[in-house]
């Protein structure tokens, strides 16, 4: 038995392995329908997938793009977190520390604020969509 043969044997013995993938590769319609209920793997990339299912919607994947500006606020302001302090006195002085003294303070700054105003616009733009709300002059 090679190396990569056992390493292989290793990883599909594991707990985390038989965790992910509990059952056998799908050969029917029953074993797929039990695999994809019983397997995290299959349950997110599962082995089929309806034709409307990947159409494009009509709100334009706002939603998707909204959490991930989310996601990019969160990490971009936990990072700005550990060099902020928010009083009066020093919040000045701390802008000015971050965008020249930390390493890409500037630019985790600027993606902060730009991913700030891209939110607020997509999900004003999909309330429009999903509520039917049309804006007028």
């Amino acid at each position: 038995m090679s190396f990569l043969e056992r390493v292989d044997d290793t990883i599909r013995r594991s707990a985390v392995w038989k965790s992910l993938f509990r059952n056998p590769y799908p050969t029917d319609e029953r074993s797929r329908a039990y695999a994809v209920m019983n397997n995290v793997f299959l349950h997110l990339h599962p082995v089929r997938v309806r034709q409307h299912a990947v159409k494009f919607a009509y709100t334009f994947c706002l939603g998707g793009i909204s959490f991930f500006l989310f996601l990019v606020l969160t990490v971009t302001g936990v990072y700005l977190m550990f060099y902020y302090v928010p009083s009066a006195t020093m919040a000045y002085s701390d802008i000015l520390h971050i965008q020249s003294v930390v390493a890409f303070g500037a630019l985790t700054r600027n993606v902060h604020r730009w991913a700030a105003h891209l939110m607020v616009f997509f999900v004003f733009i999909l309330t429009m969509l999903l509520f039917g709300i049309q804006v007028q002059d």
